[in-house]
């Protein structure tokens, strides 16, 4: 890795930091639009279609083990997070409900309170597995000049808005400010931290496997593209052709760039 590539890492990973800085700190202080961050999440999921499927899969479908790798990726992160943490989340609320009916009696302002906190727990712990995943996946896709930016762009829109989705779940859990403040720093760190680790990683791999950590990037985006945000931009009735537009928009935002940037290297 050059300095270049060195320096441009840094840079990705201390604007992922202020970003999910400012996404964590503003349900905790400013109330917004729900509408509009459905619109920029919308933006950012087209641009992370886009960078997918005009780069990052026909570079890792190139032979029959990267495409092992890609699914490899994706069913990592499903498991991960809709079997492991599921399962747990499940056991969790059971518990919680459970502990709820025993001290129905007693005096307690808020009586689901408890499995509330329980589950901004959970999620907090999903969450942070997923963002050091998608840090280790970052590593491999910046080495790439040609598609790094788009990227990095449609990461940060979905960093915001994972950050600001779990500040609004510890409001729901009923988290003191500072303690709700003091996690979503410590969150705010893991995909950084996730990137650092994957780069030095990356180093240290012998020559060959940068087509399977390519592989394994893509399965993970692609996860992360369809089954964690899709879903997020279209739950709701009101909007969805909006929101359809604007993922339209994203997704040709990045087919222009792609295209621009072959044109770039048949033009040399």
């Amino acid at each position: 890795m050059n300095s270049p590539d060195t320096a441009f890492t840094t840079i990705s990973g201390l604007f992922l930091l202020a970003v999910g800085l400012i996404g964590g700190m503003v349900p905790q202080y400013i109330r917004l639009s729900d509408r509009g961050l459905h619109r920029i999440l919308a933006l950012g999921t087209g641009m992370l279609l886009g960078t997918i499927f005009y780069h990052m899969l026909p570079e890792a479908l190139e032979g029959y083990s990267s495409a092992t790798f890609v699914l490899i990726g994706l069913l990592g992160v499903f498991v991960v997070e809709r079997i492991i943490f599921a399962e747990h989340r499940h056991t969790v609320e059971v518990a919680a409900d459970a502990d709820d009916h025993d001290h129905a009696h007693e005096h307690s302002p808020e009586p689901g309170k408890s499995s509330h906190e329980l589950i901004g727990a959970t999620a907090f712990a999903g969450l942070s597995v997923h963002a050091l995943m998608v840090g280790l996946g970052l590593a491999a896709q910046l080495e790439d000049p040609a598609s790094r930016v788009a990227l990095m762009t449609s990461l940060l829109v979905h960093k915001l808005s994972e950050t600001f989705a779990l500040s609004t779940i510890f409001l729901l859990a009923g988290y003191r400010r500072n303690r709700a403040l003091v996690m979503l720093i410590i969150f705010a760190f893991i995909e950084p931290f996730g990137l650092l680790l994957g780069s030095v990683a990356l180093r240290a791999l012998p020559h060959g496997w940068e087509s399977a950590v390519s592989g394994l990037a893509a399965g993970t985006f692609l996860y992360v593209a369809l089954l964690d945000l899709m879903p997020e931009v279209f739950h709701r009735r009101e909007g969805r052709w909006t929101s359809l537009a604007m993922l339209v928009i994203g997704i040709a935002l990045i087919a222009l760039m792609m295209a621009g940037g072959q044109g770039h290297r048949h033009g040399a």
